[in-house]
């Protein structure tokens, strides 16, 4: 853990995945000490004080800015800072080049750099995948993510580096939960595709334990079984039965108005017709085999545990 003289350095701290993970470290009888997060705005300052973070001004994408001190002056860092969905890949790239470069490796203890799942891609109906897959099949941010996955494994044993790759993160607040909430109470149907696509969820609770957890993993235990962790529950299911749990927690009966591909493309936003057309079916093989236990192994309970409004 920190030292008085230490702190933890959260980039996208005011982001849902950031602004829970502060909230995490900060809670009562954590040890982690300060937990310093970069924003860009000042109502992202007042979420980030509200979770009990110091907020820190600056941009990544600013390769002089002030906020680098407080960047090379951290033991951990957590970059959970996501471009905008409608930016080129070229951006995170930059972002994460940036970051790299403002850390001091005589102080560090471990950079822990958050990408998505969605760097693995796709699978075909009936397949799996874990971190060993050779090849990569990236959707939606996917391509993003590469240039930084290499640098990392470019740099080489002087730094101390994780790559986490979260797969359909929910919890109230997170797009696909609230898109379907707001259907499910005005009795609409959830608009999927036909056949459901299949992703790898977990809860965000996990999802935010999970990273604490690969701050402070051994070294060699990684350096055994490998730094890229794709941090997921226990089965993968179908868009459809997230829904079926979903209408169960609220008393309401499962709706549901599936479509072809191509229909969700001419209905939604590329981005998200993209999500909703995607088999995921990534496992959580490495996370389990670092040692982490999920508190919500399965969707069905980590839908549960959210304690959503009933009708």
């Amino acid at each position: 853990m920190t030292t008085s003289s230490d702190h933890v350095f959260v980039c996208g701290g005011s982001g849902f995945i950031g602004l829970n993970l502060i909230r995490h470290l900060t809670r009562p009888g954590s040890s982690w000490g300060a937990v310093k997060a970069l924003v860009r705005s000042a109502e992202g300052a007042a979420r980030v004080r509200a979770a009990g973070g110091e907020p820190v001004f600056g941009d990544l994408l600013d390769e002089v800015g002030a906020w680098r001190g407080a960047a090379a002056g951290a033991a951990y860092v957590v970059n959970c800072a996501q471009p905008a969905v409608t930016s080129s890949p070229s951006e995170r790239s930059a972002m994460d080049r940036i970051l790299l470069r403002s850390l001091d490796m005589s102080r560090l203890r471990r950079v822990v750099m958050v990408f998505g799942s969605s760097y693995f891609g796709r699978t075909e109906e009936g397949d799996s995948l874990d971190e060993t897959v050779t090849t990569r099949r990236p959707t939606g941010l996917g391509p993003c993510y590469a240039p930084g996955v290499r640098a990392l494994r470019s740099i080489g044993e002087d730094l101390d580096w994780v790559a986490a790759f979260p797969g359909g993160v929910y919890g109230r607040g997170t797009w696909f939960l609230e898109h379907c909430l707001r259907s499910i109470q005005r009795a609409e149907p959830v608009v999927l595709r036909d056949p459901p696509a299949i992703w790898p969820y977990i809860h965000i609770e996990d999802c935010v334990r999970a990273l604490e957890f690969l701050m402070t993993v051994d070294r060699a235990r990684l350096d055994a079984l490998g730094r890229e962790v794709i941090l997921a529950d226990d089965e993968p299911v179908p868009m459809s039965r997230f829904v079926d749990y979903m209408s169960q927690a609220v008393g309401e009966p499962t709706r549901l108005s599936l479509l072809s591909e191509e229909a969700l493309r001419e209905l939604l936003p590329p981005f998200y017709s993209g999500q909703l057309s995607a088999n995921m079916a990534h496992k959580n093989t490495r996370l389990r085999r670092l040692g982490f236990d999920l508190k919500y192994p399965h969707v069905r309970e980590g839908i549960l545990a959210l304690d959503l409004p009933r009708s």
